[in-house]
């Protein structure tokens, strides 16, 4: 008898993955709750990292990101900064100039021209650990983008 229910929990096991598989795939708002349960975080390196400083220009704003060197174990040599554009109203500027201080110590790391019509920048870097332009992203109603640091802790 313990031999046949252990043998029917099995196959309803078997059965009862791909459902919950599926389910959790084809559920965003259900994958994310879980996740959020366990106190599981979305990695940096996808995110760009918390936003630690905002600037208000009056068509749009730009949002530093915390520089990311995160590891499994230990910071890496090389790492980024993301800086997010976002118009406030309505569509961004073609051109957009700024000078980054990613690290918040008062100097210009770095100077930044985005062509947001064709998704191109171009970067002058003023700081040692500024390595150059990784990506430029573009999204709904902004753009991103990575640019390559060296880590000054390594």
């Amino acid at each position: 008898m313990k031999s046949i229910i252990s043998k029917l929990a099995y196959i309803w096991a078997l059965l009862a993955l791909p459902i919950v598989l599926a389910a959790f795939i084809g559920n965003r708002f259900l994958a994310e709750k879980l996740v959020t349960i366990t106190g599981l975080q979305k990695s940096p390196w996808d995110t760009g990292g918390e936003i630690v400083q905002t600037i208000n220009h009056g068509a749009y704003q730009t949002m530093i990101h915390r520089p990311v060197f995160d590891g499994l174990i230990s910071e890496r040599k090389k790492g980024f900064v993301q800086v997010d554009w976002r118009a406030n109203e309505g569509t961004l500027l073609e051109i957009i100039s700024e000078e980054v201080d990613y690290d918040l110590d008062g100097i210009i790391d770095f100077q930044i021209q985005l062509d947001t019509g064709n998704n191109k920048a171009e970067i002058n870097p003023l700081s040692p650990y500024v390595i150059g332009l990784w990506r430029v992203y573009r999204l709904e109603n902004e753009r991103a983008v990575r640019v390559l640091l060296k880590n000054k802790r390594r």
